[in-house]
């Protein structure tokens, strides 16, 4: 079952408000979803979900049982759930109605490929302990962050979401694993750091029409994405989809204003799916459409 079929057998009834299904995301699936009161169908899940409320639902509980375990939970806005791979869900209960509740989908390879990262087996999809009302705001805001995206895409947000993703998978195996990994990398000295980010700053500015990730930025610093995030916001002061996003904006206003370029082909060069949400994210950014930045950079 991939990503985006589990949401529809687990949710058969629930409205389907967004999903990342034509986005283009790597590693991770979301949907944003409302759901009526009633029973859901028995599962046992195949990849990590984890389900945040994003607001409150009054008078309405969650009831659920998998691994042994009854839960019933209040929905309060930033309410949390784990629902682990492999853990049979066979009693599930909602009371009352839901609206826009986030499921966030991450696959056994991102917790596999974290394991061979640090070199440690205790790090597996499977080993997560089933929660309800996980008191995680560092889990909720990086949930919250990739809800966001799905309701309104930004030029670098597939780099926010791939690095919201395995930051999730991070915090998911430190914290709720049944054994906690060790951490296995090492400070560098400052110039190292510096060169390699400096590295990846021109690799950027060099492929802005490209669909970047931090994977590929984290190769060109032949570094671990983890240890890649961190080190690229100390160097830099931004977060790589930051960096990128700033960046796609600055070549979008050179090009608005020295060239001739239609605003679709402006779109695509600074790598937005297409030309309503490149006017959505420059307006936010910079206070006026591509089009009124280009007739007060050129006045006739």
């Amino acid at each position: 079952m991939d990503l985006h079929s589990h949401g529809a057998f687990k949710f058969p009834k629930a409205g389907l408000v967004a999903s990342s299904q034509e986005r283009g995301w790597s590693g991770v699936a979301a949907e944003l979803r409302c759901h009526p009161p009633g029973e859901l169908p028995a599962i046992v899940p195949t990849q990590m979900e984890i389900t945040i409320a994003t607001r409150r639902s009054p008078g309405a509980y969650v009831s659920r049982k998998g691994a042994g375990q009854r839960q019933r939970t209040a929905v309060e806005a930033g309410t949390v759930w784990f629902c682990p791979v492999g853990v049979a869900e066979d009693d599930i209960v909602i009371s009352g109605a839901l609206h826009d509740i986030l499921h966030i989908y991450l696959p056994v390879e991102r917790f596999a490929h974290m394991a061979d990262l640090y070199g440690d087996p205790r790090i597996r999809a499977d080993a997560v302990r089933y929660l309800a009302d996980v008191d995680d705001d560092l889990v909720r805001q990086l949930g919250l962050a990739i809800g966001r995206e799905l309701q309104a895409e930004t030029s670098a947000g597939r780099m926010l979401v791939e690095a919201a993703s395995l930051s999730l998978v991070a915090r998911v195996a430190q914290m709720y694993g049944h054994d906690r990994p060790e951490r296995a990398e090492a400070g560098e000295a400052a110039s190292t750091c510096q060169a390699r980010i400096r590295r990846v700053t021109d690799f950027i500015r060099d492929n802005l029409d490209r669909d970047l990730t931090v994977a590929e930025l984290a190769e060109v610093a032949c570094l671990s994405p983890f240890h890649f995030s961190r080190m690229f916001k100390a160097v830099t002061g931004s977060t790589p989809h930051s960096f990128v996003s700033a960046a796609r904006l600055e070549e979008a206003r050179r090009l608005l204003s020295r060239t001739a370029a239609p605003l679709g082909e402006i779109a695509h060069r600074s790598g937005f799916s297409g030309q309503s949400a490149f006017n959505i994210a420059f307006k936010r950014a910079t206070g006026c459409t591509p089009g009124d930045y280009r007739r007060q950079q050129n006045p006739q």
